[in-house]
């Protein structure tokens, strides 16, 4: 093993904003014209897709729509599902990439985290 030192990147560097961008304003506008279309019930399939590969994006994406007549659920349901695929995804690329050692403790803590939502989903009632 080589001991070779990276040099810090800025996190604000002008490509990486116009990515961020430029994503956002795609997940943005098909979430609104999937909502449009097919109504509240496709905001869950497109945070499920887009949060897989993007959390911030997804979650963004949803809360952008609340001024539009959806309902505060639907939101809520949309975010939970763009956070669980994400971490499907990250699980999916941790196992594929890494040895046990690394991704064994990742699947504990995600399970636990989830149960720790799907309690908290379903003990505390809807507003």
């Amino acid at each position: 093993r080589t001991d070779e030192t990276q040099e810090a990147r800025n996190p604000f560097e002008l490509g990486t904003l116009l990515l961020f961008a430029a994503l956002f304003a795609v997940v943005s506008t098909a979430s609104a014209a999937l909502v449009g279309q097919f109504g509240s019930g496709s905001l869950v399939a497109s945070s499920a897709l887009s949060g897989t590969f993007d959390v911030d994006i997804a979650v963004l994406s949803a809360l952008r729509l609340a001024d539009q007549q959806i309902a505060v659920s639907a939101i809520g349901n949309a975010v939970l599902a763009a956070l669980a695929a994400n971490a499907v995804g990250r699980l999916s690329l941790a196992i594929s990439a890494g040895p046990a050692a690394y991704w064994l403790p990742l699947v504990g803590a995600t399970v636990l985290a989830g149960a720790a939502g799907a309690a908290a989903f379903l003990l505390i009632p809807p507003f």
